[in-house]
């Protein structure tokens, strides 16, 4: 493997150049959260697709902002979907930055939810967090509000409001039990008569007050960093997203959301019914935007995949480079790369991974292929790529037993491209190939697009060779 600075790793496997351009702009947002924090900020979303490299972004900004003096707790709303109660939990996040003196404790490595329903049983409740029913209009609410006069009792000795949070919760029960619809809202609209939003905002300024006086600097803000909320059911995950925008907006406390908005935007159209624009409705949320993972993850993909398609372990290539060709095909591997992977590098890095040891598994026959090496990779990357988005087409091909109708059906496939047109006409040349492999004119124009590599085989001998190519990387060879 070559040794040059820009594949060299950092600890957790990222490439140092990959390193030093994330963390530079991640001082920058830090230092913006940090002076806006003090002010008026109080909800920033970090925007970027499944793998760009948001949460990798996060991590550093976290580095940055406990150096400058002021705290951050994690929320990961994946690995808490499940939970009885996820609103408490993410309020419980800040748990492990307060001081606690009371009776409960959060030992090390406990769940959280444990630990709720714990401290929960010594206050008087019933049972644990799953006292309160998910599917109930205000669940989330009563959760919250639950969970912050619990923690605020704990650790700052405040006025209790057990006695409301129990009354709302008595209140809902009778609803959901009363068979007279009218007498059902009256009892949901009382139980939600106890001011929530103010009573709920007036005990997270008490705990974050306590969790700032506990900071190196108290004059900064302290920080809630929630990751991974695009993972979660959509009801959820929207729901989530709505309560970290609106209840936790109080002085003092910053949250920073990692999401995909494309996902976002896609809950807000379908739990409003396409009534409501999905990124005006985020803008609400959120006071600012960190922008600019997905770009730099683009840059630091594009240089990966330079360096890595043309690493020394690319064995059993004895054909001739030509700068101009090989350029092309970079290029066309690029692209489609980025339709399989996005902005996700350690797909892309999987996937070369993957391709070079079927290259290295076939060199007996790799290795009496004269094609350009870019270009045998190029075919091979081909094949892998339809076997990934297409494997019942593949097998389809794969119940042909002879090499020779493989290679045909595959030179047909790679004559899509040029001739691809919505199907109207039962005698196009296409027909048979259509009814063999019943695809579906999405499929056949993706497949026309993968395989659209006939301008590197200008003979019919190069044809056939790059047939084989895409074969191996079916693994039907």
């Amino acid at each position: 493997m070559t040794t040059s600075a820009e594949t060299k790793l950092t600890a957790d496997g990222m490439p140092i150049f990959a390193y030093d351009l994330c963390d530079d702009a991640a001082q920058a947002a830090a230092y913006m959260l940090l002076e806006e924090g003090k002010s008026t900020l109080r909800t920033a979303l970090v925007t970027g697709s499944h793998g760009a490299g948001k949460s990798t972004q996060m991590k550093l900004i976290d580095q940055h902002i406990v150096k400058a003096g002021a705290t951050v707790s994690w929320f990961n709303g994946w690995a808490h979907k499940e939970d009885a109660d996820p609103f408490a939990s993410m309020l419980f996040a800040l748990w492990d930055r307060l001081d606690i003196k009371g009776d409960a404790t959060a030992p090390t490595g406990e769940q959280v939810d444990a630990i709720v329903s714990a401290a929960m049983r010594r206050k008087g409740f019933p049972s644990g967090t799953g006292i309160h029913s998910r599917d109930s209009v205000d669940s989330g609410e009563r959760a919250l509000l639950v969970a912050s006069d619990l923690i605020s009792q704990l650790v700052v000795r405040d006025k209790p409001l057990a006695e409301l949070a129990h009354a709302s919760k008595l209140l809902s029960d009778a609803a959901s039990l009363n068979e007279d619809r009218y007498r059902q809202q009256k009892l949901l609209e009382r139980s939600r008569s106890y001011l929530f939003p103010k009573r709920f905002k007036e005990q997270m300024e008490i705990i974050v007050q306590h969790i700032r006086h506990a900071q190196v600097d108290p004059h900064l803000p302290c920080f809630l960093f929630v990751d991974d909320l695009d993972r979660c059911p959509p009801a959820l995950g929207l729901a989530l997203l709505e309560a970290a925008g609106r209840f936790f907006a109080v002085p003092g406390l910053v949250v920073v959301v990692a999401l995909d908005e494309v996902i976002a935007r896609s809950w807000v159209r379908s739990a409003y019914e396409a009534n409501v624009d999905g990124r005006a409705y985020i803008d609400k949320l959120f006071d600012r935007r960190i922008l600019g993972t997905e770009e730099r993850a683009r840059v630091i993909w594009a240089q990966i995949l330079g360096v890595e398609w043309r690493m020394a372990e690319w064995e059993g290539l004895v054909g001739k480079a030509h700068p101009e060709m090989a350029d092309r095909a970079v290029i066309s591997a690029t692209r489609l790369l980025r339709i399989h992977g996005g902005s996700d590098i350690r797909k892309v890095r999987r996937t070369l991974n993957e391709v070079r040891t079927i290259i290295i598994d076939e060199e007996e026959y790799i290795s009496k292929v004269t094609l350009m090496p870019d270009v045998v990779r190029l075919g091979v990357l081909c094949g892998y790529l339809v076997r990934e988005r297409f494997p019942r087409i593949v097998e389809r091909i794969s119940d042909l037993r002879l090499l020779e109708a493989r290679m045909e059906v595959i030179e047909e496939m790679m004559t899509i491209a040029p001739n691809w047109e919505l199907p109207d006409d039962e005698d196009d040349a296409l027909a048979w190939l259509r009814e063999f492999l019943s695809l579906s004119p999405e499929e056949e124009r993706e497949i026309g697009y993968i395989l659209d590599i006939r301008h590197f085989l200008p003979t019919d001998i190069l044809i056939q060779a790059g047939a084989q190519l895409v074969l191996i990387g079916m693994g039907l060879r």
